[in-house]
């Protein structure tokens, strides 16, 4: 297997393992992954729109309604309706959620600890500045045109 191929594997590996330990702890709070990244996102973004919070957390404008709906039922995000616009609600946190938050923060800061643990900090400095050129490089690379799948049946 080339070198390349191995670093995108192990990559895509250990965002997968995260994923999991960090889901079922974060369960024991009464929460999923992805009630906790609307959070976060609205914690980063007060006062944003719905739609914005959708594109923040890459889901569609319906599926961040009815994540956002269970938040408000939970009383962690509050909605307020927009002063130029009544047709928008902008998304606050609830002083609910701020706790929550703070205890997230310490799950992924001891996740963190567990996967890190016997690694040299040199040794994370360079795979960090290795992490980021490869980020840099695929930001800046051309973007990929999108091919019909009919037009390559013919």
């Amino acid at each position: 297997m080339r070198a390349n191929a191995l670093i995108s594997y192990r990559i895509s590996l250990i965002g997968r393992l995260q994923r999991t330990r960090f889901d079922a702890r974060a369960r024991s709070l009464g929460i999923t992954r992805a009630q906790w990244r609307a959070i976060y996102a609205i914690s980063c973004y007060e006062g944003a729109s719905q739609r914005r919070i959708a594109e923040l957390i890459e889901v569609s404008d319906v599926t961040a309604g009815r994540l956002i709906d269970r938040l408000v039922d939970s009383g962690w995000v509050e909605r307020r309706a927009d002063a130029a616009d009544r047709r928008t609600h902008r998304l606050y946190l609830t002083s609910l959620a701020l706790p929550l938050l703070d205890r997230l923060a310490q799950l992924g800061a001891n996740e963190e600890t567990i996967a890190l643990a016997g690694v040299d900090p040199a040794a994370l400095e360079i795979a960090l500045g290795v992490l980021d050129r490869v980020i840099a490089n695929i930001e800046s690379a051309p973007r990929l045109v999108e091919v019909d799948p009919i037009a390559c049946e013919a």
